[in-house]
């Protein structure tokens, strides 16, 4: 059974809770601390950020709070902090960099920085002051305990985004879809999870936060948020099917997690279940017609290369194999073509494709016999992602422009961006 424990109490006592809550460790960390003398806590005495005498003591509390949360962690964790600059007396606090330093400090092991995401969150706050820019952004930093760490890229991977011409260079893409880029695009909720105001200064958006569990946790896996805040990572994990702890000062915020947070993401994951079925079938799609595509590249780098080769036309025709496999079929017409695939550009891109072509030569009476009543498509050689029409292939060889197009059984038709 998925367990869910949203507990108030301090992140600085994370050693002592994880002990007497006996929490397993956790494969995965995510949070956002308290900003240093930013937001009062309900005027919670012994918060972390508000009232603290300085920056340097404020940097020394969070960061030994992480170390913690390094220290309970299981071997293969991963830890995602979303954290931002911020201005203290006209000056630019560089936070998340002075974290990692602070980190990397600590004579014991610690924390190793993967990687660092930017954040857009499309909206940002309003801009009125002199020497200020709209803030629109906020840097994620990815941590992992040690190089066994678990990153499922594959749940991440998009096609949706594409530029136009992948349908021309299909061998530029994965066939299972285009993996994550450093900046990612996730709008702010406006008015919090429910029908209800924003109730806490940094909410995450859910989409964010399933990114992070698809990347780096499997279902049962425990995930660890020592500021829980809104709740956002906890109600994620549970529809996820994640097991999961967190833990804030401000006993208001569980009351609004159990309130809204938690009716929010439901709403949130059953239109999400829908989509994510959805997307499946157009992963499907495309990991199919790319797989066409670079058949058809590689066929027709090949028919143009012969032609040049052999200063002679011939009739070509690619039959598709099983996996990478294809066949190029050239008719005889009556002399001897030369083969010999030995071009530098053309090995190049049969290499990239992952295409394994194999030229036969046949003569036009036994191709015909062959192929009699078989449906073929026809193909013009420098535009193989679309096919023209399709033809019967006992009638190609009669028409007058049978040389002008490249012909298969495959079936492409892409028209669109």
């Amino acid at each position: 059974m998925i367990q869910q424990h949203y507990i108030v109490a301090n992140a600085k006592n994370v050693m002592k809770i994880v002990e007497k809550q006996k929490i397993p460790a956790p494969q995965l960390v995510i949070s956002s601390p308290p900003y240093f003398d930013l937001l009062d806590y309900n005027n919670n005495k012994d918060q972390i950020g508000y009232g603290q005498k300085s920056y340097s003591e404020y940097l020394d509390t969070v960061c030994k709070v992480f170390q913690d949360c390094y220290d309970i962690s299981a071997p293969n964790a991963t830890f995602w902090l979303i954290v931002d600059t911020f201005k203290k007396n006209k000056e630019v606090k560089l936070f998340p960099f002075d974290i990692v330093n602070k980190l990397k400090a600590n004579t014991n092991p610690t924390w190793s920085l993967r990687d660092i995401i930017i954040w857009d969150k499309g909206k940002n706050l309003p801009w009125n002051h002199k020497g200020n820019f709209k803030n629109q952004h906020e840097y994620i930093l990815f941590f992992t305990k040690s190089d066994n760490f678990k990153f499922n890229v594959d749940r991440v991977r998009e096609i949706l985004d594409l530029k136009k011409w992948w349908k021309t260079y299909p061998e530029r893409y994965n066939p299972d879809g285009k993996a994550p880029s450093n900046v990612w695009n996730f709008t702010t909720p406006i008015r919090g999870w429910g029908d209800s105001k924003q109730n806490h200064l940094c909410p995450f958006p859910f989409p964010l936060v399933e990114k992070i569990i698809s990347l780096c946790s499997d279902e049962n896996d425990w995930i660890f948020d020592p500021f829980a805040g809104s709740g956002s990572v906890l109600a994620m994990a549970n529809e996820m099917q994640r097991n999961s702890v967190g833990l804030d000062v401000n006993k208001f915020y569980k009351k609004r997690f159990e309130d809204e947070v938690l009716v929010g993401v439901k709403r949130y994951w059953e239109k999400r279940v829908k989509e994510l079925e959805e997307t499946k079938l157009l992963f499907a799609n495309f990991k199919e017609t790319n797989n066409k595509l670079r058949k058809l590249k590689v066929a027709s780098n090949i028919c143009e290369h012969l032609n040049k080769l052999n200063k002679h036309l011939f009739v070509y025709y690619t039959k598709d194999k099983s996996k990478n496999n294809i066949e190029v079929v050239i008719l005889q017409n009556g002399k001897m073509p030369l083969v010999d695939l030995k071009n530098k550009e053309l090995l190049d891109l049969i290499k990239q494709s992952k295409i394994n072509p194999k030229v036969i030569i046949q003569k036009d009476s036994e191709f015909t016999r062959k192929t009699n009543g078989v449906t073929a498509y026809k193909y013009k050689f420098d535009k193989f992602f679309s096919y023209t029409s399709p033809c019967k292939m006992q009638n190609v060889l009669e028409n007058s422009t049978r040389f002008d197009y490249m012909y298969s059984d495959i079936a492409i038709k892409i028209t669109t961006h």
